[in-house]
Protein backbone atom coordinates (compact mmCIF):
# COMPACT_ATOMS: atom_id res chain seq x y z
CA UNK A 1 0.00 0.00 0.00
CA UNK A 2 1.25 3.20 -0.86
CA UNK A 3 0.85 6.58 0.93
CA UNK A 4 -0.18 9.71 -0.48
CA UNK A 5 3.13 11.22 -2.09
CA UNK A 6 5.12 8.12 -2.25
CA UNK A 7 6.32 7.14 -5.37
CA UNK A 8 6.93 3.37 -6.12
CA UNK A 9 10.83 2.48 -5.84
CA UNK A 10 11.30 1.11 -9.24
CA UNK A 11 10.10 4.68 -10.45
CA UNK A 12 13.15 6.49 -8.46
CA UNK A 13 16.20 7.19 -10.27
CA UNK A 14 19.42 5.04 -8.89
CA UNK A 15 22.63 7.23 -8.33
CA UNK A 16 25.55 5.42 -6.99
CA UNK A 17 27.59 8.76 -6.99
CA UNK A 18 24.92 10.87 -5.58
CA UNK A 19 26.87 11.94 -2.67
CA UNK A 20 29.60 13.47 -5.11
CA UNK A 21 26.77 15.13 -7.35
CA UNK A 22 25.16 16.82 -4.57
CA UNK A 23 28.73 18.13 -3.71
CA UNK A 24 28.66 19.04 -7.15
CA UNK A 25 25.38 20.91 -6.83
CA UNK A 26 25.69 23.18 -3.56
CA UNK A 27 28.74 23.99 -5.38
CA UNK A 28 27.07 25.45 -8.48
CA UNK A 29 24.60 26.70 -6.40
CA UNK A 30 27.48 29.07 -3.89
CA UNK A 31 28.89 30.24 -7.28
CA UNK A 32 25.69 31.52 -8.01
CA UNK A 33 25.23 33.12 -5.05
CA UNK A 34 28.45 34.52 -5.13
CA UNK A 35 27.64 35.92 -9.15
CA UNK A 36 24.98 37.60 -7.69
CA UNK A 37 26.08 39.25 -4.86
CA UNK A 38 29.27 40.47 -6.54
CA UNK A 39 26.90 41.98 -9.57
CA UNK A 40 25.08 43.66 -6.57
CA UNK A 41 27.71 44.90 -4.92
CA UNK A 42 29.38 46.44 -8.19
CA UNK A 43 25.81 48.08 -8.57
CA UNK A 44 25.92 49.31 -5.37
CA UNK A 45 29.42 51.09 -5.87
CA UNK A 46 28.38 52.72 -9.05
CA UNK A 47 25.45 54.06 -7.22
CA UNK A 48 26.87 55.63 -4.78
CA UNK A 49 29.63 56.96 -6.78
CA UNK A 50 26.56 58.49 -9.22
CA UNK A 51 25.43 60.07 -5.47
CA UNK A 52 28.56 61.48 -4.70
CA UNK A 53 28.97 63.25 -8.35
CA UNK A 54 25.49 64.63 -7.66
CA UNK A 55 26.02 65.78 -4.26
CA UNK A 56 29.51 67.50 -5.73
CA UNK A 57 28.95 71.67 -5.94
CA UNK A 58 28.82 72.87 -9.59
CA UNK A 59 32.29 74.39 -10.43
CA UNK A 60 32.63 78.07 -9.86
CA UNK A 61 30.69 80.40 -12.81
CA UNK A 62 33.36 82.33 -14.28
CA UNK A 63 32.37 85.82 -16.12
CA UNK A 64 34.48 87.47 -18.78
CA UNK A 65 35.83 90.08 -16.56
CA UNK A 66 37.24 87.67 -14.20
CA UNK A 67 39.92 86.91 -17.42
CA UNK A 68 41.07 90.46 -17.17
CA UNK A 69 41.39 90.95 -13.60
CA UNK A 70 45.09 90.77 -12.31
CA UNK A 71 45.70 88.41 -9.85
CA UNK A 72 48.97 89.42 -7.53
CA UNK A 73 49.89 88.63 -4.19
CA UNK A 74 47.94 91.02 -1.21
CA UNK A 75 52.08 91.98 -0.88
CA UNK A 76 54.27 92.27 -3.57
CA UNK A 77 57.95 92.87 -3.09
CA UNK A 78 61.33 91.85 -5.23
CA UNK A 79 63.41 91.51 -2.25
CA UNK A 80 63.04 89.16 0.12
CA UNK A 81 63.68 90.12 3.83
CA UNK A 82 66.02 87.93 5.87
CA UNK A 83 64.62 86.83 9.26
CA UNK A 84 65.46 87.77 12.31
CA UNK A 85 65.52 86.87 16.31
CA UNK A 86 64.47 90.00 17.37
CA UNK A 87 62.04 93.05 15.91
CA UNK A 88 63.74 95.80 14.65
CA UNK A 89 62.14 99.00 14.45
CA UNK A 90 61.99 101.15 11.40
CA UNK A 91 61.12 104.25 12.86
CA UNK A 92 59.13 107.39 11.03
CA UNK A 93 62.33 108.88 10.98
CA UNK A 94 64.58 106.74 9.17
CA UNK A 95 62.11 106.07 6.51
CA UNK A 96 62.15 109.92 5.75
CA UNK A 97 66.02 110.23 6.14
CA UNK A 98 66.26 107.63 3.58
CA UNK A 99 63.57 109.01 1.26
CA UNK A 100 65.00 112.28 1.20
CA UNK A 101 67.48 110.77 -0.78
CA UNK A 102 66.16 109.03 -3.29
CA UNK A 103 67.95 107.66 -6.68
CA UNK A 104 65.67 108.12 -9.50
CA UNK A 105 68.14 106.11 -12.19
CA UNK A 106 69.34 109.04 -14.46
CA UNK A 107 72.10 109.07 -16.88
CA UNK A 108 73.63 112.04 -14.82
CA UNK A 109 73.08 110.29 -11.83
CA UNK A 110 76.16 108.25 -10.05
CA UNK A 111 75.10 104.92 -8.27
CA UNK A 112 77.89 104.23 -6.74
CA UNK A 113 77.30 108.03 -4.73
CA UNK A 114 74.09 106.64 -4.09
CA UNK A 115 74.99 103.59 -2.26
CA UNK A 116 78.16 105.79 -0.29
CA UNK A 117 75.29 108.12 0.94
CA UNK A 118 72.92 104.98 2.05
CA UNK A 119 75.54 103.74 3.58
CA UNK A 120 76.48 106.95 5.57
CA UNK A 121 72.76 107.21 6.45
CA UNK A 122 72.45 103.69 7.87
CA UNK A 123 75.24 104.22 9.80
CA UNK A 124 74.11 106.85 12.06
CA UNK A 125 70.76 104.97 12.97
CA UNK A 126 72.39 103.01 15.26
CA UNK A 127 71.74 99.27 14.07
CA UNK A 128 74.24 96.50 15.28
CA UNK A 129 76.61 95.09 12.74
CA UNK A 130 74.56 91.86 12.96
CA UNK A 131 71.46 93.31 11.77
CA UNK A 132 72.53 95.79 8.66
CA UNK A 133 71.79 92.89 5.98
CA UNK A 134 68.12 93.00 7.54
CA UNK A 135 68.56 96.83 7.51
CA UNK A 136 69.73 97.14 4.10
CA UNK A 137 67.02 94.99 2.85
CA UNK A 138 64.19 96.67 4.84
CA UNK A 139 65.09 100.34 3.77
CA UNK A 140 66.72 100.39 0.40
CA UNK A 141 63.35 100.40 -1.24
CA UNK A 142 62.53 103.71 -0.27
CA UNK A 143 65.78 104.91 -1.30
CA UNK A 144 64.62 104.39 -5.14
CA UNK A 145 62.55 106.65 -7.24
CA UNK A 146 61.01 106.77 -10.80
CA UNK A 147 62.93 104.66 -13.39
CA UNK A 148 64.94 103.17 -10.31
CA UNK A 149 61.90 102.00 -8.53
CA UNK A 150 60.45 100.76 -11.27
CA UNK A 151 63.38 98.51 -12.48
CA UNK A 152 63.22 97.04 -8.54
CA UNK A 153 59.42 96.06 -8.88
CA UNK A 154 60.56 94.18 -11.97
CA UNK A 155 62.21 91.34 -10.64
CA UNK A 156 59.88 88.27 -9.69
CA UNK A 157 58.03 88.31 -6.23
CA UNK A 158 61.28 87.48 -3.12
CA UNK A 159 63.45 87.06 -5.63
CA UNK A 160 66.36 88.82 -4.38
CA UNK A 161 67.49 86.60 -1.21
CA UNK A 162 70.92 88.79 -0.07
CA UNK A 163 72.12 92.42 0.07
CA UNK A 164 74.83 91.57 -2.23
CA UNK A 165 72.23 90.52 -5.01
CA UNK A 166 70.50 93.27 -4.39
CA UNK A 167 73.87 95.66 -4.80
CA UNK A 168 75.54 93.70 -7.86
CA UNK A 169 71.98 94.06 -9.85
CA UNK A 170 71.57 97.82 -9.10
CA UNK A 171 75.51 97.88 -10.32
CA UNK A 172 74.71 96.22 -12.74
CA UNK A 173 71.76 98.27 -13.99
CA UNK A 174 73.02 101.42 -13.21
CA UNK A 175 76.69 101.12 -13.75
CA UNK A 176 76.56 99.05 -17.09
CA UNK A 177 80.34 98.03 -18.74
CA UNK A 178 79.99 101.22 -21.22
CA UNK A 179 79.27 103.45 -18.70
CA UNK A 180 82.50 101.98 -16.30
CA UNK A 181 84.59 101.91 -19.69
CA UNK A 182 83.87 105.69 -20.32
CA UNK A 183 84.24 106.69 -16.15
CA UNK A 184 87.93 105.01 -16.59
CA UNK A 185 88.32 106.83 -19.82
CA UNK A 186 87.84 110.25 -17.87
CA UNK A 187 90.39 109.47 -15.43
CA UNK A 188 93.23 108.09 -17.73
CA UNK A 189 92.30 111.14 -19.84
CA UNK A 190 92.40 113.62 -16.87
CA UNK A 191 93.46 117.30 -18.16
CA UNK A 192 93.67 120.51 -15.46
CA UNK A 193 91.65 123.23 -17.00
CA UNK A 194 92.96 126.51 -18.19
CA UNK A 195 91.75 128.26 -15.58
CA UNK A 196 91.29 125.22 -12.84
CA UNK A 197 93.26 126.09 -9.79
CA UNK A 198 95.02 123.51 -8.47
CA UNK A 199 92.53 122.68 -5.52
CA UNK A 200 89.72 122.19 -8.02
CA UNK A 201 92.01 120.25 -10.30
CA UNK A 202 92.60 117.71 -7.14
CA UNK A 203 89.06 117.47 -6.13
CA UNK A 204 87.75 116.63 -9.66
CA UNK A 205 90.10 114.53 -9.79
CA UNK A 206 89.43 112.43 -6.78
CA UNK A 207 85.72 112.90 -7.86
CA UNK A 208 86.73 110.75 -11.04
CA UNK A 209 88.46 108.03 -8.70
CA UNK A 210 85.05 108.14 -6.58
CA UNK A 211 83.08 107.77 -9.65
CA UNK A 212 84.64 104.35 -10.87
CA UNK A 213 85.63 102.55 -7.46
CA UNK A 214 86.72 99.61 -9.96
CA UNK A 215 88.73 101.26 -11.86
CA UNK A 216 91.97 99.36 -10.87
CA UNK A 217 94.86 102.28 -11.17
CA UNK A 218 97.15 101.51 -8.14
CA UNK A 219 98.10 104.82 -5.76
CA UNK A 220 101.25 105.14 -8.14
CA UNK A 221 99.34 105.37 -10.73
CA UNK A 222 96.79 107.24 -9.99
CA UNK A 223 99.15 109.97 -9.42
CA UNK A 224 101.46 109.35 -12.13
CA UNK A 225 98.04 110.46 -14.26
CA UNK A 226 97.31 113.41 -12.43
CA UNK A 227 100.26 115.06 -12.72
CA UNK A 228 101.03 114.72 -16.45
CA UNK A 229 97.40 116.30 -16.53
CA UNK A 230 98.90 119.41 -15.37
CA UNK A 231 100.00 122.53 -16.65
CA UNK A 232 103.45 123.12 -16.86
CA UNK A 233 103.09 126.13 -14.43
CA UNK A 234 101.09 124.12 -11.40
CA UNK A 235 104.02 121.11 -12.56
CA UNK A 236 106.46 123.43 -11.70
CA UNK A 237 104.82 124.90 -7.97
CA UNK A 238 104.69 120.99 -7.60
CA UNK A 239 108.61 120.12 -8.55
CA UNK A 240 109.57 122.93 -6.54
CA UNK A 241 107.74 122.04 -3.30
CA UNK A 242 108.92 118.31 -4.42
CA UNK A 243 112.78 120.02 -3.84
CA UNK A 244 113.71 118.60 -7.56
CA UNK A 245 110.97 117.01 -9.50
CA UNK A 246 108.01 115.46 -8.05
CA UNK A 247 108.78 112.00 -10.18
CA UNK A 248 111.55 111.87 -7.37
CA UNK A 249 109.62 111.31 -4.92
CA UNK A 250 107.41 107.95 -3.78
CA UNK A 251 103.79 108.01 -3.38
CA UNK A 252 102.91 108.83 -0.05
CA UNK A 253 104.90 111.94 0.38
CA UNK A 254 104.01 112.90 -3.64
CA UNK A 255 100.06 112.89 -1.80
CA UNK A 256 101.75 114.92 0.98
CA UNK A 257 103.02 117.68 -1.08
CA UNK A 258 99.39 118.00 -3.46
CA UNK A 259 97.18 117.90 -0.47
CA UNK A 260 99.65 120.65 1.46
CA UNK A 261 99.52 122.51 -2.04
CA UNK A 262 95.72 122.06 -2.60
CA UNK A 263 95.15 123.30 0.68
CA UNK A 264 97.01 126.19 0.48
CA UNK A 265 95.56 127.21 -2.95
CA UNK A 266 92.20 126.81 -1.65
CA UNK A 267 93.09 128.89 1.09
CA UNK A 268 93.86 131.37 -1.63
CA UNK A 269 90.75 131.04 -3.91
CA UNK A 270 88.54 132.06 -0.84
CA UNK A 271 90.85 135.02 0.32
CA UNK A 272 90.53 136.30 -3.09
CA UNK A 273 86.71 135.70 -3.10
CA UNK A 274 85.93 137.69 -0.32
CA UNK A 275 88.15 140.58 -1.11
Amino acid sequence: MLLRGQVPEDQLAFDPKIEKTARRNRGKSRKKQGKTREKSSSTSVISQAKNMENQRPAPTRKALGDYVMQQLPRYFSSIAIPSTTKTLEMKPAFLSLISSHQFTGMDNEDPYTHLSTFYELVGTMGFQEGDLEHVYMRLFPFSLAGKAKEWLKSHPNQSLNSWKDVEEKFLNRFFPPSRYIKAKADISTFRQGPDEPLCEAWERFNYLLRKCPNHGFEDIVQLNIFCNGLRPDTKMILDAAAGGIMMSVDAKQATRIIEALASTDHQAQHNRQTI
